[in-house]
């Protein structure tokens, strides 16, 4: 179990914690590739938003930090497949992520589609 909430909601938004392949137990990194950890990210935010009643459909802006800036032109192709059509806005960072072996972490903020505050 996570020490913190995947994601919270209010006043029609859902805002996601930081999502990265790690298990939450042992903090330790689940699989080494990029291709494997935008997977798991992607996976988690899927569940994040629909435990928080929205959908990657909904999500109006992501952000993702990824650890080296060789990995950004996999983040595009990974971003253009996850939003084919009425992409978010984004913004990607370059920098030091807390765990090592990390090299990619992403968050959300996506409209709700039911409108009870959830955390």
């Amino acid at each position: 179990m996570s020490p913190f909430p995947l994601a919270r909601s209010a006043s029609g938004l859902v805002f996601t914690s930081g999502l990265a392949a790690v298990d939450p137990e042992t903090l330790t990194v689940t699989t080494e590739s990029f291709e494997g950890q935008t997977t798991e990210v992607f996976r988690q935010l899927d569940a994040a938003l629909a435990a928080a009643g929205s959908s990657r459909a909904q999500v109006l802006r992501l952000d993702c930090h990824l650890s080296d800036r060789r990995w950004f032109p996999g983040w595009n192709s990974a971003f253009r497949t996850h939003f084919p059509t009425a992409a978010p806005a984004r913004i990607t960072t370059v920098t030091t992520l807390p765990i090592d072996g990390l090299l990619i972490e992403i968050q959300a903020i996506a409209v709700a589609t039911t409108q009870e505050d959830r955390s």
